[in-house]
């Protein structure tokens, strides 16, 4: 069944997934149809909160095409390592290779939800596991960005606050190299700094009415958790990385039976290949080292 052809809280879909929650107790045929229904609706909702693809350029690698890319020799590649940790190779080369990651989730279904048509639960369920997996993949890109960024495109500040000159004085080394700024990307926190500025009407109409502002200059404001609360990273608007794609994202289930129970768990397990850029050669971001950051 494809799933992706039903839009999620329609009728057809619910009718589907209820008939797909009562097959799933009957075999592991009927289990494994369940968790491939799984797969689009988690896709769905990671592509509606995730950030790295607008960071990093998407790349689906073809099979058996090796994640090799070109790159200024003068320039450090920055990547992300099979643990999760920003890795860096050294000037002088002109390639360089990568490892593409698993990123997964294991959520538990209980087979009472099943037996009993929980369609609200499995909704739930899913929204979760997309969850685990968008916010992982989003700290990996914010970690990897701010490692490639060189301390001379870093501009400190002390005190507890955001400020617009600060935030001015970056932008400009964006522009100083007839670049200009396409994302800036904070905690949700740092941006109540903003709200004290000196904003224009226009924006301060727009502030009021919605709570948020959408751009500061060219530059959209993109707001994250995964962002530590003393950095800003202001993107320009040029290719900064890839984020190559080994696999589109899959389930499969797990059936688990404790000796307490007569029942058991399906769970369905996200993959998804991870990203890393190869150069990250003009960009600049900000720093408040000061105030209580956690």
């Amino acid at each position: 069944m494809k799933t992706n052809q039903l839009k999620i809280h329609s009728q057809e879909y619910m009718e589907t997934m209820a008939r797909l929650m009562s097959e799933a107790l009957e075999s592991p045929e009927g289990m494994r149809a369940l968790a491939a229904a799984i797969a689009a609706p988690i896709e769905q909702e990671i592509k509606r909160k995730e950030i790295s693809s607008l960071l990093l350029t998407k790349h689906t690698l073809p099979k058996g095409e090796r994640p090799v890319y070109q790159k200024k020799p003068t320039v450090k590649a920055h990547w992300i390592s099979k643990d999760g940790d920003a890795q860096e190779q050294e000037v002088g080369k002109d390639e360089v290779e990568f490892p593409t990651n698993r990123i997964h989730s294991n959520p538990m279904v209980d087979v009472s939800v099943l037996k009993n048509g929980n369609i609200g639960t499995l909704m739930d369920i899913q929204t979760s596991a997309a969850d685990a997996i968008r916010k992982e993949m989003d700290r990996r890109t914010i970690s990897v960005l701010s490692s490639a960024i060189p301390a001379a495109n870093t501009i400190e500040v002390t005190g507890d606050l955001l400020t617009e000159d600060a935030l001015n004085e970056a932008i400009s080394i964006i522009e100083d190299l007839e670049l200009s700024v396409k994302y800036i990307v904070m905690r949700g926190r740092r941006f109540n700094d903003m709200r004290g500025w000196n904003l224009d009407p226009q924006t301060k109409l727009e502030l009021r009415q919605k709570g948020v502002i959408k751009n500061y200059g060219t530059g959209g404001i993109l707001l994250t958790a995964s962002m530590p609360l003393d950095e800003i990273i202001i993107v320009p608007d040029e290719e900064v990385g890839k984020m190559p794609v080994r696999e589109n994202l899959k389930t499969s289930p797990s059936i688990r039976r404790p000796a307490s129970r007569p029942a058991g768990w399906c769970g369905p397990r996200s993959v998804r290949a991870l990203l890393a850029p190869t150069s990250w050669p003009r960009s600049n971001w900000f720093r408040n080292p000061g105030g209580d950051v956690t």
